[in-house]
């Protein structure tokens, strides 16, 4: 679905990343992780037609209209009820508003938030928006997802309800996720894959790890599981690794004496 071959970008001539390569299978969940500043968000914009790559090359087995972005701020418009914010995206590749409204009803129902289809952002709560912006994001049936750490600003209870959500919908309709986050237990509980990034400037990915736990998931279950602890040791050790400057190997052996 999504093939990056040494990718090279930077801001105002400052270097941010260099030969990075990722592969994303069709239907894989792919999580990337790494230091702060790295340019995790820089290549979700990439991939999008955001930020133009110095060099390298990004082969999109999808058009980019079937490219869903999720941002970390939920970037609804405040002059339009959640209704016409799911709508958008479908008035924008063609469909009457009529037919738009009624598939922005369908997806907000999905999300629990039937009869708040006429309130306006500032009138539901934190969650409740964010419900919205997935709503906002499904509505078009895209066969892919980019999110860029989409659940940070959210309180324990109300960022596992609406993960949970994220994680049936993409399930069940076999999507591909490539997803932005710093909680390496979300990259564990989500993906099927989790991409670590070196320090930048001229970061790239160092390591990659494959996460062995069966699907349909049960985000409280699969924290429980006997492979999330040793994952969640290893996946932590390379990211100190990448921020102490060393090797995951090393810092094990250190740990360990």
């Amino acid at each position: 679905m999504l093939d990056i071959t040494d990718l090279a970008l930077g801001y105002g001539g400052t270097p941010v990343l260099d030969d990075l390569s990722l592969t994303v299978p069709a239907s894989q969940f792919a999580a990337l992780v790494g230091p702060s500043g790295c340019g995790k968000s820089s290549i979700l914009r990439a991939v999008v037609g955001l930020h133009e790559p110095d060099r390298g090359s990004i082969d999109l087995d999808v058009d980019r209209r079937d490219v869903g972005f999720l941002f970390q701020d939920d970037a609804l418009l405040p002059w339009r009820s959640a209704r016409h914010n799911v709508a958008l995206p479908l008035v924008i590749r063609g469909e009457s508003r009529r037919a738009a409204e009624a598939e922005a009803d369908v997806w907000l129902d999905r999300m629990g938030l039937s009869g708040l289809g006429d309130r306006f952002p500032q009138q539901l709560s934190g969650g409740q928006r964010k419900r919205v912006a997935l709503a906002q994001s499904f509505a078009p049936r895209p066969r892919m997802l980019l999110m860029d750490e989409p659940f940070a600003s959210l309180d324990a209870i109300v960022r596992h309800r609406v993960t949970a959500d994220l994680l049936s919908w993409v399930e069940s309709h076999d999507i591909t996720v490539v997803l932005v986050t710093h909680d390496l237990e979300e990259a564990i509980a989500l993906s099927d894959r989790v991409h670590l990034m070196s320090n930048g400037p001229r970061a790239n990915i160092v390591e990659r790890y494959d996460i062995p736990l069966d699907r349909p998931r049960d985000l409280v279950a699969t924290r429980t599981d006997p492979q999330f602890a040793p994952l969640l040791e290893e996946l932590w050790h390379g990211l100190a690794g990448v921020v102490d400057g060393v090797s995951s190997d090393r810092r094990r052996l250190e740990v360990q004496a």
